[in-house]
């Protein structure tokens, strides 16, 4: 009986161990940051903000230089401006990059488990210039009432990927970008341009549901509900031009 007892015990204390070493393995780290984005108009700038949020985990494989995806939750940037218009930048695939970039660790391993401990453990208030060089995408309707009418207003192409690599690429690597789209005059007027997009550690709540409010009234009818019959090269152009929200 007492043998019995033992080896139950012992089962115990290893399948207690193995779950301990297991919830080691996939410890998580969540931090939030604020995203401004800052246009420069003729009657003065105008900025919008929202908040994200970014998660990982340590991999179970705890190798040197090994990294997991990190998961976003937010959506994009609403920049108000007037008669003018609604800016979005949006959120997508790389806003991950985009937060990497902005604060390099000092190991220089954004998603690694040193890495992901050291995001989560930055100050609130911490903040740093993203600069106009990285791969985002801002967004405007041209036709309010109609959501297809959606155009890219300012966006980067990756030097490696020119056909015809432009004066903004010589001396850079290959990963560098150039402007490969920058309509801001052309949709909102003359002496309208981007200023700067900053990131700021912040501890408040992620934002939601603002874009909504500014999207045409048909989006979701239109484009969300009624995506599958859309003609296949529309569902292309839209699918690059409508990542309003992730992760939700």
């Amino acid at each position: 009986m007492k043998t019995i007892l033992s080896l139950i015990i012992g089962l115990v204390l290893i399948a207690g161990a193995a779950f301990a070493v297991f919830q080691f393995s996939y410890k998580s780290y969540s931090w939030r940051y604020k995203i401004t984005v800052t246009v420069e108009t003729p009657e003065g700038e105008v900025s919008g903000s929202a908040v994200r949020e970014m998660s990982n985990s340590k991999p179970i494989i705890d190798l040197p230089d090994v990294g997991n995806p990190a998961n976003m939750r937010g959506e994009a940037v609403v920049v108000d401006l007037g008669e003018r218009g609604v800016l979005f930048a949006l959120i997508g695939d790389g806003s991950d990059l985009e937060f990497y970039a902005t604060f390099p660790t000092p190991n220089d391993g954004g998603s690694t488990p040193e890495g992901i401990k050291y995001y989560a453990l930055l100050p609130v208030g911490t903040k740093a210039d993203l600069g106009t060089d990285r791969y985002i995408k801002l967004v405007t309707f041209t036709d309010m009432d109609d959501p297809k009418s959606v155009a890219l207003v300012y966006g980067k192409g990756v030097c490696a990927w020119a056909k015809e690599p432009p004066a903004e690429c010589e001396g850079v690597m290959k990963s560098g970008t150039y402007t490969a789209v920058n309509r801001f005059e052309e949709l909102f007027g003359e002496g309208v341009r981007l200023k700067g997009i900053t990131l700021e550690i912040t501890d408040e709540p992620v934002t939601w549901g603002v874009v909504d409010e500014w999207l045409p009234k048909t989006f979701k009818t239109e484009i969300k509900d009624n995506w599958r019959n859309l003609p296949r090269e529309l569902r292309h152009k839209l699918y690059y031009l409508t990542r309003f929200k992730q992760g939700i």
